[in-house]
C-alpha cells in the first residue's frame, strides 16, 4: 500500500473523472493510476518508502592541516 503526505490537510485531485482527497494530510492507496497521479504532484511526498534524498550520505573525511614549523 502506498502512503502519501500532503502539505495541505484536505488537498483534492482528480484521477480520470473521479475526485479524490486527502484526509488530515494523508492518502493511502493501492490503485496504480492514483499512485501515478500523486507521484507527479508537487505538494505531495510518498512516505511509505524512503527516497534517495532521505537516505543519509556518508560524511566527507575531515581534512587536517599540518602547520609548518620554522
Amino acid at each position: 500500500m502506498a502512503e502519501f503526505k500532503s502539505k495541505y490537510p484536505e488537498l483534492g485531485f482528480y484521477v480520470g473523472d473521479a475526485f479524490k482527497s486527502f484526509k488530515n494530510g494523508v492518502f493511502k492507496t493501492d490503485d496504480v493510476d492514483e499512485i501515478k497521479v500523486l507521484s507527479e504532484l508537487v505538494d505531495v511526498t510518498r512516505i511509505d518508502k524512503p527516497t534517495e534524498e532521505a537516505v543519509p550520505k556518508p560524511a566527507a573525511k575531515k581534512q587536517t592541516r599540518k602547520s609548518s614549523a620554522k
